[in-house]
């Protein structure tokens, strides 16, 4: 080969090189300005984005439904996985039961309480023991800290009567 070809070979395979070295170290800057907005928000305790898309909503429920006790309540999710609490997946989280309208914080993770039903292992349904009289629902999706994502992920709020 000659010269001037050899030259212009390797000024080619040069430039190839820079580029695809550049383009690796965009990459691994994108993949570290993630990591630390991650860690950020964790240590902050500030709330996980959630797909633009992410819905959550009740399957067999609607409002002004009247029913008998106990009540079977399952939950529709759309846009998103279900994951076991404390198992940490991006587009992942669990559902959360409010009944009868408790007061809770969505910028903070959620009390476990009779009013604040937590459905850490992936639960999608359940049965509840209700007394007759008006009730409402409402689901809320979390995180797998059991915090409501950013934006809020919730159904409408639903109020029932059980006979």
């Amino acid at each position: 080969m000659p010269r001037s070809l050899t030259l212009i070979a390797a000024l080619v395979v040069t430039g190839l090189s820079l580029v695809a070295q550049a383009d690796w170290k965009a990459d691994m800057q994108a993949k570290a300005k993630a990591a630390a907005a991650q860690t950020a928000q964790e240590q902050l305790g500030l709330a996980l984005t959630a797909p633009a898309d992410a819905r959550v909503y009740f399957i067999n429920l609607k409002n002004g439904d009247t029913v008998k006790s106990p009540v079977l309540v399952q939950f529709g999710l759309k846009g998103m996985g279900i994951a076991p609490a404390g198992m940490k997946a991006e587009g992942t989280g669990h559902h959360h039961l409010l009944l009868n309208d408790p007061q809770v914080n969505l910028g903070q993770s959620l009390p476990a309480t009779e009013q604040v039903m937590h459905f850490g292992k992936g639960q999608t349904e359940t049965t509840l023991e209700l007394k007759p009289g008006k009730h409402t629902l409402q689901l809320v999706f979390g995180d797998y800290k059991h915090q409501p994502f950013n934006p809020t992920v919730s159904s409408e709020k639903i109020t029932i009567t059980v006979k």
